[in-house]
């Protein structure tokens, strides 16, 4: 059966180009974040795939009638993408994450699929994860208030990490924690550690990324449409230079101890 490999964690973690990674491999089939298609679906009008969405092998079937998604939970939907694939694939990806409403779903497709699921806890310095929120918001033409956006991420941050915690303690043989930073600086030793992880016994082919038409991402980073090579793969430290002093004390501080045990000084 084909495994649903579930991105956990808070967004802005670099999940988008987690999963366009894991795609260079034939054997994977990236779906994106699999709950926003519930929520956002008519706002979309072509797949990743650069086909109508309704012509994409992934989701065409499921768009086939209006009614097909109607009453779907997150986790129902999943595991109707895991069915469809009828083996076709050895990992189908959900980069849905852990915040706020999504923190239980792990848990409930983990009890579903058995040894058929696998959670990525894809962390990020919580400083660059509530600067990138920020950023967001202004490009949408929000003016953000600054005290209460970080505050409000940090607590999003330990919600959706302490989530992904409690799943690894629950079920350690299914759970993998991954930094974005070390992804960042080190991708193509990562992605191998990684993928022989998820895919015991076969290896991730730095030469496929971006060459397959595995790629049916609907929502995620702006990323998800681009065409990227491993050498273009850098770290974002932009918070590091931009970020208000008070504001990344702020969240230093709303975010400690979590932070320290994930490395973070």
């Amino acid at each position: 059966m084909t495994k649903l490999v579930y991105i956990g964690g808070y967004g802005h973690s670099g999940s988008t180009l987690l999963e366009y990674l894991l795609a260079a491999s034939p054997e994977a089939v990236a779906c994106g974040e699999v709950a926003s298609v519930l929520r956002d679906r008519d706002r979309k009008g072509k797949c990743t795939c650069r086909r109508p969405i309704r012509e994409c092998p992934v989701w065409g079937p499921l768009f086939a009638s209006p009614d097909t998604l109607d009453g779907m939970s997150h986790e129902s939907l999943s595991r109707a993408l895991v069915a469809q694939d009828r083996d076709a694939h050895a990992i189908l990806i959900d980069s849905t994450k852990t915040a706020w409403r999504s923190a239980a779903v792990p848990f409930c497709l983990a009890s579903a699929l058995g040894g058929d699921f696998a959670l990525v806890h894809l962390v990020r310095d919580p400083r660059a994860v509530a600067w990138s929120g920020v950023k967001k918001a202004g490009r949408r033409g929000a003016r953000p208030l600054l005290p209460l956006r970080s505050a409000s991420a940090a607590l999003g941050w330990w919600i959706a990490n302490l989530a992904c915690e409690a799943f690894g303690s629950k079920y350690p043989d299914r759970y993998v924690r991954l930094r974005y930073e070390d992804l960042a600086r080190a991708p193509d030793d990562e992605m191998q550690g990684l993928f022989a992880k998820l895919v015991p016994q076969s290896t991730w082919p730095a030469d496929g990324i971006g060459a397959n038409d595995n790629r049916h991402q609907l929502y995620g980073n702006r990323m998800r449409a681009a065409n990227l090579s491993l050498a273009e793969v850098r770290e974002d430290t932009a918070w590091q230079r931009d970020m208000p002093r008070l504001y990344r004390s702020l969240v230093s501080l709303l975010t400690a101890p979590l932070r320290w045990r994930y490395g973070y000084a």
